[in-house]
């Protein structure tokens, strides 16, 4: 998880104080919560270009003195660029080592000694002097190592290959390399069984409207060979948001080689693993399991360009206007700060992520929540339902627009229809309501979760990582 509780859970969390977050940026987080230009498409260099030419082809590869193998040249550029005192570092130590190593035959050659000096007093702190700084030389030289093959395993990504299978937005499918996508699209690879790949489809189906706000797109790389799509797929890719990969052989081998002798080959089949990259090709989060789709977004994939408080919301069936009309009415009370009409829309029952939360820290019942009045005004746009298959659970998300306009955040609520087996008619109960930022260059720093009890505010705990060994975090 990208949030944990707040280190200050246990004491009074006053709504106003998350809102200092938003403040920062000129936005007003609300629930007492703390253009990209298109750029022409990249060519891959042939190795039959002119020597000139192949100065800008950033994934010829460039031979290493230090590391004696050969890398990207976009890799040690990378390298080079970001870790500039690293290597006078080791520059530094080596020389000191060489110097150390040589100190007293340069001393008896210009000063000789006339035996006041212990020769064999010197020859030991030469020896020290030259272990220490051999020492430190060999350990930032490990270290560069670690980080230029991090980058190398980054950058390979590169020449991978994935396909925009035809949907109503692209019309006719295309063939493309993530190199090709750089500037023009995030990307986020989830890795793992075919069940795994499934259940991470019908997890993200809600988000699609925010996919296409942060310019994202999922590639599913299966665990092994899979003879047909998973039942959600061909809806996804229709929409327009997952894509295809080409040659999955080579997908698998590059996920496996990530993480040999980390985590278990079946093991990581089951549980899946998934990396996000930047508009820039750079990985920016990765994790062992299914990605926090809302807490990704709010923090490594924020929307490209404004989002509008007047954006219609999606519609396609009398059952996503029945969901929406119920989300509607929860907008309503949280506009009027009206903790009753609020707590009416909940199940009663407790929400198993919320209580494991409240034992780690603090819930606010909805009176304090709402006392200050931070949510009057609130507005709802582009708001989004998805139903599950047998209709007994649903998702909803949208847009929240605080009084005055300024900033945004993406909330996602999950419901649970307590209507009677084979009824017709659906009852939209509300399950858990949750929040987090989502503006431009925003990497939010807080979160909420709320059930009926009430809610309980999250803070951010660690960057978005996954095991070592995984690609580097990087700015979206």
């Amino acid at each position: 998880a990208i949030f944990t509780m707040a280190p200050s859970g246990c004491r009074r969390l006053s709504p106003l104080l998350l809102v200092s977050q938003l403040h920062v940026v000129a936005a007003l987080l609300p629930h007492g919560l703390a253009s990209r230009s298109q750029l022409p498409a990249s060519c891959t260099l042939r190795r039959s270009d002119s020597p000139r030419l192949q100065e800008y082809d950033l994934g010829r590869p460039t031979f290493d003195v230090l590391e004696w193998r050969t890398f990207r040249r976009e890799a040690i550029l990378q390298y080079t660029l970001i870790n500039r005192s690293e290597q006078l570092r080791i520059i530094f130590f080596s020389l000191s080592a060489v110097a150390s190593l040589a100190s007293p035959w340069l001393a008896q050659e210009l000063f000789p000694s006339d035996g006041s000096i212990d020769a064999l007093s010197s020859y030991a702190a030469a020896a020290g002097a030259t272990a220490l700084f051999s020492f430190l030389a060999y350990r930032e030289k490990a270290s560069r190592g670690a980080k230029l093959r991090r980058l190398e395993r980054e950058f390979e990504l590169a020449d991978f290959t994935v396909e925009q299978p035809p949907s109503a937005l692209a019309g006719r499918g295309s063939t493309t390399t993530l190199l090709a996508l750089r500037d023009k699209r995030r990307v986020v690879v989830v890795y793992g069984s075919a069940e795994r790949l499934e259940e991470m489809t019908r997890a993200a189906a809600i988000y699609r409207r925010r996919f296409t706000q942060s310019g994202v797109v999922l590639v599913p790389v299966p665990a092994s060979d899979v003879s047909k799509p998973w039942p959600s797929a061909a809806a996804a890719q229709a929409e327009g948001w997952l894509w295809k990969p080409r040659d999955e052989a080579a997908w698998r081998d590059y996920f496996t080689s990530l993480l040999s002798g980390r985590v278990d080959s079946v093991a990581l089949g089951s549980s899946g693993a998934w990396l996000a990259l930047s508009l820039k090709g750079r990985s920016c989060g990765s994790g062992l399991g299914l990605p926090p789709w809302d807490e990704l977004l709010g923090t490594k994939l924020p929307p490209l360009r404004r989002l509008s408080a007047d954006e219609a919301a999606v519609c396609t069936s009398a059952a996503d206007a029945a969901v929406l009309a119920e989300q509607a009415k929860l907008y309503d009370a949280l506009s009027r700060n009206d903790a009753e009409a609020v707590q009416k829309l909940f199940l009663p029952e407790d929400d198993e992520e919320v209580s494991s939360l409240r034992s780690l820290g603090r819930l606010d019942n909805w009176q304090v929540v709402l006392a200050d009045g931070v949510t009057s005004g609130l507005r709802l746009s582009s708001a989004d339902a998805y139903i599950s298959a047998d209709s007994r659970e649903a998702w909803s998300t949208g847009i929240e627009t605080p009084r005055g306009g300024v900033g945004t955040l993406l909330c996602t609520q999950r419901w649970k229809n307590v209507a009677p087996e084979g009824s017709s008619e659906p009852q939209w109960r509300l399950v858990q309501h949750r929040t987090i930022p989502y503006t431009v260059d925003l990497d939010a720093a807080a979160a909420l979760r709320c059930d009926g009890r009430g809610c309980v505010a999250l803070q951010r705990s660690t960057p978005v990582t996954g095991p070592p060994g995984m690609p580097g975090d990087g700015r979206a």
